[in-house]
């Protein structure tokens, strides 16, 4: 595929990676909206790139906070640091966004969700965040988009890292990471710990203090073999403790991620790639201290996938399999499910026009049969502008809570359906790198939980639902300068029912980033504006939570080449704002860092 080489950098969205020359940046390689890899300027999708530089400067501390700042983004918490969180992208549900940690599915098989509040932030390498449907590459869950997470990789010489924060609510983390490696094999092991006394999250409950803490370990080891031959295997894991308000008001959380990769170069033009891992997500409920329920579900998984480069066209074809396991302290009817699928994506040059085509089979032992497929275009409209169109299918396929929840569940309930078009303009002009993207994706057969005639709260194909999003970013460097700013528009309908016309709830229609960064020799700072406008809290759109704007303020000063001191600011104005009705977010909170980060 060839490369646009005025597009815009997929990284300018956040915390943007312009101090690197644009000659460096424009072969970035992103590996997910493709499942292959590409530059950043040739994929047809809207891709986000978050690197472990991005992450660093921004002194983000959770994966939510990282990925807030995307195009599109609006994030769902229940009361701070280690609780309830939920990403809605592009106005699609928590549900709908496939989450992948180092290619391995991940995520509670009960919720049919992902516990973002459990992911390590210390572990990450890179996040990738593709924008639009991806059922057609990964099936279920990637209706709304797909946030891969690789963790830490190694080096090719011995590097240590540490760090230890200090912070508001009597917050303290400490990170431990060892790198290394030489021409045949690299390694990466690391540790952390997080806690805090935390804050009253819930308001009109119990008058205390909801504390958190959680320790996380990862290992990343590979090794390259004669002949282009790689293999890799890799281990993530954080076991947490979280105090919050309700009926049950303790929880211990266990998620852990175990896999293998190979890459097998059959040819020099023939690539297999082999990816089987294992998926945790445990949990623990209780009531002061007494037991209330457990929930453990596990996802076994295997990927074959063949790259084939056909002249300057390239075939990517395999094979997926998966089983879901459910154990609870509840009955459920039916406690495991096998999915099996085939896909296949087509990547050809037509004259000045990048084509792509993909379909997808998916066969579960639960809902049947289900295919998806896609079609983008991309051509340069001039040696600065690129226009791309695309159209795609996708599904989410019922939880097992949605089927088989003891106090609810639906057996009889269809995978919902979903169709996405895509326009977008990707260029720069002045040194201003810049994106504008059009979209409309319409569902069919959505799941909502009701109540029934005897007040009993029941899933049912019942809701049908229409997004329309306007997204526009852009980012410029001057000098020492770097700017940087996104803002979404969507208009997110309820199109049948009772709530017909009305917004879907959770859903902001208005989300505004703007960021700005400075080096100054030794001294850096920055600042980052974030603001929504209100959201419903219901499809009825009878009570709303009111719109917010935070402003979070950074700072950092090189006291060796080895040792960095970093400070922040968060919510700065102390603005009072809730994204759960009922559920505090932190007011102004305050963190220091001290870290040994060799070059």
């Amino acid at each position: 595929m060839k490369t646009f080489s005025h597009s815009i950098l997929a990284t300018l969205c956040c915390y943007s990676t312009l101090a690197s020359a644009q000659q460096e940046a424009i072969k970035e390689i992103v590996v997910t909206a493709a499942r292959s890899a590409q530059t950043v300027d040739e994929t047809l999708a809207s891709v986000t790139v978050i690197d472990r530089q991005d992450i660093e400067r921004s002194q983000a501390t959770t994966v939510a906070e990282v990925i807030q700042k995307t195009p599109g983004v609006s994030i769902t918490n229940a009361g701070g640091l280690g609780k309830s969180t939920g990403v809605y992208l592009r106005g699609t549900a928590a549900k709908d966004l496939l989450v992948l940690i180092d290619g391995i599915r991940v995520g509670s098989a009960t919720l049919g969700q992902v516990a973002f509040e459990e992911l390590n932030l210390s572990q990450v390498e890179r996040i990738e965040i593709v924008r639009g449907p991806r059922s057609s590459l990964y099936g279920s869950d990637a209706a709304g988009g797909v946030i891969q997470i690789f963790t830490r990789k190694g080096a090719k010489k011995f590097t240590p890292s540490l760090s230890v924060s200090a912070g508001s609510d009597q917050t303290r983390s400490a990170n431990l990471n060892v790198r290394g490696g030489n021409e045949t094999l690299w390694y990466s092991l690391g540790a952390s710990a997080v806690s805090t006394d935390g804050f009253d999250a819930k308001i009109g409950d119990d008058d205390d203090k909801d504390g958190y803490k959680n320790q996380g370990a990862h290992f990343r080891v590979g090794t390259y073999l004669e002949g282009g031959h790689q293999v890799e295997t890799f281990f993530s894991m954080t076991d947490s403790d979280n105090e919050y308000d309700g009926w049950t008001n303790q929880a211990d959380a266990l998620s852990k991620v175990l896999g293998v990769r190979g890459l097998v170069s059959l040819t020099d033009n023939w690539a297999l790639n082999v990816t089987a891992g294992r998926s945790w997500d445990k949990t623990k409920n209780s009531s002061n201290g007494v037991f209330s329920s457990a929930f453990n579900t596990q996802r076994d998984s295997i990927s074959l996938q063949n790259d084939i480069h056909l002249g300057s066209n390239l075939l990517v074809a395999g094979v997926d399999l998966q089983r879901d396991k459910v154990e609870s302290s509840n009955d459920y009817a039916e406690d495991s499910r096998l999915n099996k699928a085939i896909f296949a994506q087509y990547m050809l040059m037509a004259g000045s026009s990048d084509v792509e085509f993909s379909l997808r089979a998916d066969d579960n032992e639960q809902f049947g049969t289900h295919t998806t497929g896609g079609v983008a275009w991309g051509i340069p409209l001039n040696d600065r502008i690129r226009f791309a169109a695309s159209y795609a299918t996708a599904f989410k396929a019922p939880s097992f809570n949605d089927l088989y929840y003891p106090y609810g569940g639906n057996p009889d309930l269809v995978p919902e359906e979903s169709d996405t078009f895509e326009l977008s303009l990707k260029g720069e002009y002045a040194q201003v790198n810049w994106q504008a993207a059009l979209y409309q994706t319409r569902f069919d057969n959505m799941i909502a939980w009701t109540p029934d005639a005897g007040g009993n709260w029941t899933p049912s194909n019942v809701n049908e639902a229409r997004i329309r999003g306007l997204e526009l970013e852009a980012g410029y460097q001057l000098n020492d300068w770097l700017f940087s700013g996104n803002v979404a528009l969507l208009d997110p309908e309820v199109s049948s029912g009772i709530n017909k016309g009305n917004r879907l709830q959770r859903r902001a229609s208005q989300i505004l980033n703007l960021n700005v960064d400075r080096q100054l020799g030794a001294f850096s700072f920055g600042a980052t504006l974030h603001a929504e406008n209100r959201r419903y809290t219901s499809n009825a759109n009878t009570d709303h939570l009111g719109g917010f704007g935070t402003v979070d303020l950074r700072a950092a000063y090189q006291l060796t080449p080895e040792w960095l001191v970093k400070a922040k600011v968060a919510n700065l104005l102390d603005k009072g704002y809730q994204t759960v009705k009922g559920y505090n977010q932190p007011g102004t909170e305050f963190l220091l860092t001290l870290a040994y980060q060799p070059r």
